[in-house]
């Protein structure tokens, strides 16, 4: 855009900008880009496709947020416990590392 200002014009720019912008997670700058490229070009659907895909999934992460996964107490207490040695893969299988408790720790083991 610095070097062709036409370029502020292009909806693709502006689809490709989002696009980016949504994957570094800053959703604002990405619903405002689809925006862009939408009033750019009325007649694309690409930009409000993924304007409503995008909408979609920040009511539904807003939603599991306030209600903390939907998970029980129990449940959700559960998952902040120690990992069980299965999960582990190879490093929980014999002779594979096993998890020490924090008090048996010295340094430099």
């Amino acid at each position: 855009e610095r070097v062709d200002p036409q370029a502020a014009n292009n909806p693709d720019l502006h689809l490709n900008r989002a696009t980016l912008l949504q994957y570094l997670e800053r959703f604002q700058a990405a619903l405002e880009g689809l925006s862009r490229a939408m009033a750019l070009d009325p007649t694309w659907e690409e930009p409000r496709k993924r304007h409503g895909n995008l909408m979609e999934f920040l009511t539904r992460l807003c939603g599991l947020l306030e209600n903390k996964g939907k998970l029980r107490g129990k449940r959700r207490r559960g998952l902040a416990g120690p990992v069980p040695l299965p999960l582990l893969g190879p490093l929980g299988g014999p002779g594979g590392p096993r998890p020490s408790p924090l008090p048996t720790l010295r340094a430099g083991n």
